[in-house]
């Protein structure tokens, strides 16, 4: 486990992190508040997928103040390919789900189905993107594990 050196810089990125983290503990509370005071269906539901991303935040920032305080990230090409199979099927649920959101903004014409369509396919989009990243580094590989040279 290696420790990370870290600069002023990297303290000063640590101490806004933590203080963004705990500004998610603030989006929650009031997610959880307007959920309470509303009867509105749209408006519980937009509560609750804010304070599940606020959730998630949390997990990525302490993750992040982890990676800076703690031990450095690290990943390499030979970690990835016992997955890729998985990583691979994974990707093309992914594609797909992308095509069916696609669909469905198609042929949607009411607004709060299209709103929620469109959060929907910015979060398959994003998720693609993610192991699109893993697949790249995965590629760094050869089929059979050799290393390809730079």
């Amino acid at each position: 486990m290696a420790k990370v050196a870290t600069t002023k810089r990297e303290e000063k990125l640590v101490q806004l992190i933590t203080d963004w983290k705990s500004l998610e503990n603030d989006t929650i509370a009031l997610a959880e508040d307007l959920q309470k005071k509303s009867d509105n269906p749209f408006v519980k539901v937009i509560m609750e997928i804010i304070k599940h991303d606020s959730e998630k935040h949390k997990i990525m920032q302490q993750f992040v103040i982890d990676t800076l305080t703690k031990e450095a990230i690290h990943l390499s090409p030979q970690e990835l390919i016992p997955l890729a199979d998985i990583l691979d099927r994974h990707i093309q649920a992914e594609a797909k789900s992308m095509s069916l959101a696609n669909a469905c903004a198609i042929e949607s014409r009411n607004y709060f189905v299209d709103f929620i369509v469109s959060a929907l396919t910015d979060d398959e989009i994003k998720h693609h993107n993610m192991l699109r990243t893993l697949d790249h580094i995965k590629s760094a590989v050869y089929p059979y594990g050799v290393v390809r040279p730079e």
